[in-house]
């Protein structure tokens, strides 16, 4: 197929591609909506070319279906990378407190985390802090004057609560 060719197939389809796309594309991920149509007419320009189209039915309807895969697979590939990203996230609070640096430097996050510790009940907030200072099950326990399981118990009770504010908040 040449080039004039497949413009004027872009041209006599663009309306039907970017309908299929609107269709079955979720709405957050509309800002991705010029890279499903473009992908959608590479693989359509690399099919034409390798004389894979059968013509079993109109372009428009191959290219209509070609859209409505490249936006699924594209619903697919955000939803996954909106997934990993709330992962780390939530990764990267629970490393700050369960790996707490030997010299607290005050940055952003960090200074979010402490006021987010603020915000928790006494029992709870006293058992992350000292987490978040490297001190041990057993030191805190006897520092608390409590059992070593309750300072289990409070410190995942407590990183659980963390868990909500943070996200809360974003």
């Amino acid at each position: 197929m040449e080039q004039k060719e497949f413009a004027l197939l872009i041209d006599s389809t663009k309306h039907i591609v970017l309908s299929a796309i609107k269709k079955n594309l979720y709405e957050e991920f509309y800002d991705s909506i010029d890279d499903v149509a473009q992908e959608t007419y590479i693989r359509a320009y690399k099919s034409l070319a390798a004389n894979k189209f059968r013509g079993e039915s109109s372009h428009s309807t191959w290219l209509y279906t070609i859209a409505r895969n490249e936006s699924l697979r594209m619903n697919q590939k955000r939803t996954r990378q909106a997934n990993l990203a709330s992962r780390l996230k939530e990764k990267v609070v629970l490393d700050s407190i369960l790996n707490p640096k030997e010299e607290f430097d005050e940055t952003g996050a960090e200074l979010e985390l402490k006021d987010l510790i603020s915000n928790l009940p006494w029992k709870y907030k006293s058992v992350l802090a000292l987490v978040s200072e490297g001190y041990k099950e057993q030191q805190i326990a006897q520092k608390l004057g409590i059992p070593e399981g309750t300072v289990k118990s409070r410190s995942f009770r407590g990183k659980q609560m963390l868990k909500k504010l943070f996200f809360q908040e974003s």
